[in-house]
């Protein structure tokens, strides 16, 4: 009778002294392969900023020229491997912390869109507001914009460059929301 031989053990899911049992390394494992997929598939500029070793980026460009459902399955388990290998921690605390900025983006994205729409009501007092804080230089760029958007309201183009001119001002110090400074300018 021939001996079985033993799973290979190809993760390091053990901490310490704990089993792990079989159904936690699969969940784990497919965790590591929707870490692989979604790393595919964001864009080169985050991907750049994870700083990702040579191997795994070979493993993407490959991921990239898969057209098979199948193959790409099998390529995802492949590439979960290969964080497994790396430091997926590391990996995965640089993820979340560009997700998180995302999420910030969003926010100042919102309030950059109140001065937007609020520039127009109270314009005097939008601008005092910025003098006190921000960079003359800007602020011309920014009243440039604003008057280009006074000529052509509609014109995208020109709302997304004072958009642009207000995140410059955002980056230098965040502006307040528009409704802080205008209902006590008012009262």
């Amino acid at each position: 009778m021939a001996k079985k031989n033993p799973p290979a053990d190809i993760t390091d899911f053990h901490s310490d002294s704990e089993e792990v049992s079989k159904t936690q390394k699969k969940r784990m494992a497919a965790e590591f392969r929707e870490l692989a997929r979604m790393i595919t598939e964001m864009p080169k500029s985050k991907q750049q900023k994870l700083d990702l070793p040579e191997a795994f980026q070979d493993a993407i460009q490959t991921a990239h020229k898969i057209t098979s459902h199948i193959a790409k399955k099998r390529h995802y388990q492949f590439m979960g491997k290969l964080l497994i290998k790396l430091d997926h921690v590391a990996i995965q605390e640089k993820l979340n912390q560009l997700n998180d900025l995302d999420g910030h983006y969003q926010i100042r994205d919102e309030v950059i869109n109140a001065w937007i729409d609020r520039v127009n009501e109270d314009e005097s007092a939008m601008v005092d507001q910025l003098f006190l804080h921000h960079d003359h230089d800007l602020i011309s760029t920014f009243r440039q914009c604003l008057r280009n958007l006074r000529k052509k309201p509609n014109d995208t183009a020109t709302r997304k460059k004072l958009f642009q001119a207000l995140r410059q001002l955002d980056e230098q110090q965040e502006l307040p929301h528009p409704m802080s400074f205008i209902n006590s300018t008012s009262s």
